[in-house]
C-alpha cells in the first residue's frame, strides 16, 4: 500500500508498538491478538533480515529490541514468543 518498504516496515513496527502499550495500559487480552502481535513482528524480522546492508536494523533495532523487552510479563506466552523471534535477528 505505501510503495516503499521501509514505510510498510514502520506501519508494521508502529502496530506492535501500539498492541503492546494497549496491553500494558488495559491489560491481558486473547490468544488471537497475541498470535496477530507475534505475526506482524515475525514479518518485521524477516524484513529486517533480508535487507543485505544492515541498514534497516540500524534504523530500526532499538525499537525493535524496546518493543520485545516490553513484553515481559505479559500473558498468553507473548514474551516468550516475541523473544523466540527477536533472536532470529541476524544482525545481533
Amino acid at each position: 500500500m505505501t510503495g516503499s518498504a521501509r514505510y510498510a516496515l514502520e506501519l508494521k513496527l508502529i502496530y506492535v508498538e501500539n498492541g503492546v502499550d494497549f496491553t500494558l495500559s488495559f491489560g491481558d487480552i486473547d490468544e488471537r491478538f497475541y498470535n496477530s502481535m507475534v505475526s506482524v513482528y515475525a514479518a518485521i524480522i524477516d524484513q529486517v533480515n533480508e535487507d543485505e546492508t544492515a541498514e534497516l536494523f540500524d534504523q530500526y533495532g532499538e525499537r525493535i529490541e524496546a518493543t520485545v523487552s516490553k513484553t515481559e510479563g505479559i500473558g498468553w506466552g507473548f514474551h516468550d514468543n516475541m523473544a523466540e523471534i527477536h533472536a532470529e535477528i541476524r544482525w545481533i
